[in-house]
């Protein structure tokens, strides 16, 4: 059985909903201590195909589930109808931003590009987290926009930013899990979405990612990318050759 299908995807939910006392949306975790013992965060990174996204946060509601979909500010991407229909069945939205790889690494242009796109998107809905797109085929990390410390959290303040995914969480114990690359192992067709957990979940099948889920780390951020999960043989086959073409160009890179 294919594995990113939304049939499998519910799966997971059910375990993960047995397994966790919560579950968070980021805009949640920022906003808590950030002390509970026992958590889950679904992530989406809405790179593509918008209305698979809004597939999935309806099936998320229909489980109780609340999640944070970080759309990008493509035309193709940025849809004001599903990203209010996200939004209104529950669900967080959050800038999944590129302006350094955009800008072609001018942080000056990449500044002023971050902040039209991320008050576009807050002309949509409300925005408070944010997550870098890794970009794999550009030469340019988006993380490195921010500069030093000191300088991020300047910005921060200043864009009124809760967080970013990566810059804001110590991961050290907490569990990562993420289909890029179209796989679940993290050093595989992976290049840049990576945190610092010292909790290791490097997982080679279906079949283990459904084991692992029945008893998993006590913290654990999930991601996916809505684009490849679809219950339609012609969506799948589609994404599939194109999940396994950039997973190509990225061994080659």
């Amino acid at each position: 059985m294919p594995d990113f299908r939304l049939t499998n995807y519910r799966q997971y939910l059910v375990s993960i909903r047995k397994r966790f006392n919560y579950l968070f949306t980021f805009d949640d975790f920022f906003s808590s201590p950030q002390s509970a013992s026992n958590f889950c965060i679904l992530r989406h990174d809405v790179d593509r195909k918008p209305a698979n996204a809004l597939k999935m946060a309806e099936l998320e509601k229909d489980m109780g589930v609340c999640s944070t979909y970080y759309f990008r500010a493509k035309r193709h991407v940025l849809k004001p109808g599903i990203i209010r229909s996200i939004a209104a069945l529950g669900h967080e939205i959050g800038y999944h931003y590129e302006s350094l790889s955009d800008q072609k690494g001018d942080v000056e242009k990449a500044i002023k590009d971050f902040q039209f796109n991320l008050d576009r998107l807050r002309s949509i809905v409300p925005v408070t987290t944010i997550a870098m797109h890794g970009a794999p085929l550009s030469r340019f990390n988006n993380r490195d926009l921010w500069g030093a410390p000191e300088w991020y959290w300047m910005l921060k303040d200043k864009f009124g930013i809760k967080g970013e995914v990566y810059l804001d969480i110590d991961y050290s114990d907490i569990a990562y899990i993420t289909d890029t690359g179209r796989n679940w192992k993290m050093a595989k067709d992976n290049l840049r979405d990576h945190v610092g957990s010292n909790i290791q979940v490097d997982l080679d099948s279906q079949e283990a990612l459904v084991k692992y889920l029945k008893n998993p780390h006590d913290k654990l951020v999930f991601q996916t990318h809505p684009e490849r999960w679809s219950d339609s043989f012609a969506g799948y086959g589609t994404q599939l050759l194109a999940d396994t073409l950039i997973n190509q160009i990225k061994r080659i890179l």
